[in-house]
């Protein structure tokens, strides 16, 4: 009985003890509550405000950027066709002087031939 006793007194057996434990967890839950607990109503909806408009922000950003790589290709792709049209004309001009040159030729050719054969047969008649 003496050891029961002594677990009695050491636990307070007159609710001393439980009711000390009970104010020190409620004081502790209640510190670490005020530590952790979220913002007020107003700081929330601003923090939600800001971050909208940083990621408002960053996505129009984003979309200025691909505007620009966009017009940028754009650009380049038109000059290229641009020059291609033009490097297009150029051959097609060669070739059409080429042509007519060698139908000039041909031509040419053609009439010294039969001038040819027109006085070979006639010295033969």
């Amino acid at each position: 009985m003496n050891q029961e006793h002594l677990w009695e007194q050491s636990q307070g057996s007159d609710g001393a003890g439980f009711f000390t434990g009970l104010v020190a967890g409620a004081l502790i839950g209640a510190g670490l509550g005020v530590l952790f607990a979220p913002r007020r109503g107003v700081e929330l909806r601003g923090q939600v405000a800001n971050s909208a408009a940083s990621v408002g922000q960053s996505i129009s950003k984003t979309v200025d950027g691909l505007a620009e790589r966009g017009r940028v290709t754009y650009e380049s792709a038109r000059d290229a066709a641009a020059r291609a049209r033009d490097e297009f004309n150029r051959v097609a001009g060669d070739a059409v002087k080429t042509v007519e040159n060698t139908l000039n030729t041909a031509s040419d050719l053609a009439s010294t031939a039969a001038r040819r054969v027109n006085q070979y047969s006639s010295g033969r008649a």
